[in-house]
């Protein structure tokens, strides 16, 4: 029993899991209005942890820090594995059909690559943020809404 049940959740994780993680990754964020340390203030966008905000070089640039990257993607994942898995579980056994798989794929896929598409032009990464912030805002959306007004 517990052999079919890794089984499964390995089917799971490829069919379901992380393309759902990615899709929500990409379509839900948090936007923190915060004063920065000896800089501008800002708007960082990333949850649980901001990982990219405005770049102060040029006004279209982008900081994005890939560690804070990392670990909300893995947040993200490791909070759809243990739904996924509670559910599949305790409650009722997931099946998931081929059309549903390909779909959620074609849907990650879009959302990958409009964001590859958005962080390609003038972007500067980081292994992780290097100055402290003061928060003074945040909200929690979808991509598609308005970003707050904070300044």
């Amino acid at each position: 029993m517990q052999s079919n049940l890794i089984k499964s959740m390995k089917s799971l994780t490829w069919k379901l899991i992380l393309p759902l993680a990615v899709i929500l990754f990409f379509s839900f964020s948090r936007w923190v209005c915060a004063k920065v340390v000896d800089a501008p203030n800002s708007i960082l966008q990333g949850f649980p942890l901001p990982y990219t905000c405005p770049g102060w070089g040029s006004s279209m640039s982008i900081q994005f820090f890939v560690a804070e990257f990392v670990i909300d993607l893995l947040v993200y994942f490791f909070f759809f594995f243990i739904a996924i898995y509670l559910v599949n579980r305790f409650i009722c056994r997931i099946r998931v059909h081929k059309v549903a798989v390909i779909t959620l794929y074609i849907i990650a896929g879009f959302a990958l690559s409009l964001q590859v598409l958005m962080y390609s032009i003038d972007t500067t990464f980081y292994l992780h943020r290097s100055f402290d912030i003061k928060i003074i805002q945040s909200t929690y959306g979808f991509f598609w809404q308005n970003r707050p007004d904070c300044f």
